[in-house]
């Protein structure tokens, strides 16, 4: 498995530090690695193990669906979160939404942080809630010689932290989740595009990547 990004987002002058975010259930502290002078829209993701993690706030909701590592490919949450509408034919939950879903929903909690899946380029965005997938971005990525796009929609207006052509890194953050757009409560959309064009199954896909 490798995940590639141009050389030149490489800056071998970074230094980084770690800041002990939560703790897992065996008592040990999980450390976000982040860069000297890193904003908000920068945040580097380098190691953390999340499981059943002790959570507050917007992760209050979260649930055993899946267990993140700290690999090349990543879910864009940090622990396990509700999963309420599949990948694939529905039946369309509100006027003008599809009967065909792209992508999953997730339910981690309004506000909760999204994060990048794999290092790569940002394709395109929208800071605005012009309906549709309202606030969102697209990444693409090389995975194992391929491209391959992640899309993030519904985002808070005013929480989208990527700009076109921007470099990212795995974890580093795309927004807060929101209700932009044709949604029907706050939730990310979030798909996995083939080529950059082909939905399919986030789950399947994420599933047969993020390892331990």
């Amino acid at each position: 498995m490798s995940v590639t990004i141009p050389a030149m987002a490489v800056d071998p002058t970074r230094r980084a530090y770690a800041i002990p975010v939560t703790q897992t259930d065996g008592g040990e502290s999980q450390d976000l690695i982040v860069g000297s002078g890193v904003t908000a829209s920068s945040i580097e993701v380098d190691s953390y193990v999340a499981g059943k993690a002790a959570t507050t706030g917007d992760y209050a909701q979260t649930a055993s669906t899946f267990v993140n590592y700290s690999g090349a490919i990543q879910w864009p949450f940090l622990t396990g979160v509700p999963i309420s509408t599949d990948f694939g034919p529905r039946v369309p939950p509100c006027a003008g939404c599809s009967s065909f879903h792209k992508g999953i929903d997730m339910n981690p909690g309004d506000g909760s942080p999204i994060q990048a899946i794999a290092a790569g380029v940002v394709r395109e965005v929208s800071a605005v809630d012009n309906g549709g997938l309202g606030v969102y971005a697209v990444i693409d990525h090389i995975v194992d010689g391929e491209q391959v796009s992640s899309v993030y929609a519904h985002m808070r207006e005013g929480s989208l932290a990527l700009s076109v052509g921007q470099v990212v890194a795995v974890g580093d953050l795309v927004g807060n989740v929101g209700n932009t757009g044709q949604s029907t409560g706050p939730h990310l959309h979030f798909e996995i595009l083939l080529d950059g064009v082909t939905p399919t199954d986030p789950v399947a896909w994420l599933t047969e990547r993020v390892v331990p």
